[in-house]
């Protein structure tokens, strides 16, 4: 067996080679695969897990979105799980060192991956996952391509592991479905196409707090369904007996302070964009120049601007 000498000082020590390979490697892979996670009372009884404000990679383990769980006299509504089953083994472990209270409702916003990848640790046979009504199909037709791309851009194994776990209530569109879970009634509601085709929100009577995909603070909103839908849905929810928002991206914010900075954007990309076809302009010169400006300062400007343009230059094309 091969051994090193090495001379502290005065001093020799003899260390077992392979022990020392076998001790640096697990001390790398502990120190590599841990990361910082802590849960935020907002308010009475409303628990937030705050997502980091990038792109999921290696580094911050894709833990980058807003996670969390609202705590009644009887049981506990969880919102998302994470971009990860290692994100959802921590937030389970957070909720049991919250309460005792078992878990009835998980709510999933929306099919994006960084959403919901951590249910598989949350659920059982008893539990209700509540999903808009075109969440199923957006989960059966993408799982695996998310599979694939949550691995890729992350390197954890057990993402290769992850189960397909469907919801068993849906919500329709347009219409809001009120669970309680003792002493405390949340309003989940199925928003037609905006951010995606599939977003919900979550309203908390007790505190009035609004948890919405459809809503992103600091962090620029990515446009996969409609921007004209979107657009719509922010409008309608500027409406709403709302006290303060909690965006799936992003920092805690109230009503008008979160909604307004994307109002402003979405108003001028198709103001502008509508010029784009107005004077005949191809969809190349409109991702250049459309709105080009980041008047919002908005983080990941440059990774989705473009692709927000391609959308809404589209979407407009028919009008």
């Amino acid at each position: 067996m091969n051994h090193y000498i090495i001379d502290f000082s005065t001093k020799k020590f003899k260390i077992n080679c392979s022990f020392l390979l076998k001790t640096l490697f697990l001390i790398f892979f502990t120190f590599k695969n841990s990361f910082s996670f802590e849960i935020n009372e907002v308010a009475e009884g409303f628990f937030v897990h705050f997502g980091q404000q990038e792109d999921s990679n290696p580094k911050n383990n894709g833990d980058i979105a807003n996670i969390g769980f609202i705590v009644g006299s009887k049981s506990i509504a969880v919102i998302d799980t994470g971009g990860t089953p290692e994100i959802g083994k921590r937030l389970l472990k957070k909720i049991k060192e919250t309460s005792n209270l078992p878990i009835s409702h998980i709510i999933i916003t929306h099919s994006h991956p960084d959403h919901f990848f951590g249910t598989e640790a949350l659920v059982n046979k008893k539990v209700k996952i509540i999903g808009h009504e075109k969440l199923e199909r957006a989960l059966i037709t993408n799982f695996e391509f998310y599979k694939n791309l949550q691995f890729n851009l992350i390197k954890q194994e057990n993402i290769k592991k992850a189960r397909l776990i469907l919801p068993n209530q849906k919500v329709k569109i347009g219409k809001i479905k009120t669970i309680n879970i003792g002493n405390r009634e949340i309003e989940i509601k199925a928003w037609k196409s905006g951010h995606t085709d599939n977003d919900l929100s979550i309203y908390d009577k007790k505190t009035r707090f609004f948890w919405s995909e459809n809503i992103f603070v600091e962090r620029i909103p990515s446009i996969r369904a409609s921007i004209k839908g979107w657009k719509s849905n922010l409008d309608e929810t500027l409406k709403m007996d709302i006290d303060t928002i909690i965006p799936g991206h992003g920092p805690l914010k109230k009503k008008n302070q979160a909604i307004q900075p994307m109002m402003n954007y979405f108003d001028r990309l198709i103001k502008e964009v509508r010029k784009f076809h107005e004077s005949g302009k191809t969809l190349k010169d409109a991702q250049n120049l459309a709105a080009s400006k980041n008047k919002e300062r908005w983080l990941l400007f440059d990774s989705y601007h473009g692709s927000n343009v391609t959308k809404t230059f589209t979407e407009l094309e028919w009008e």
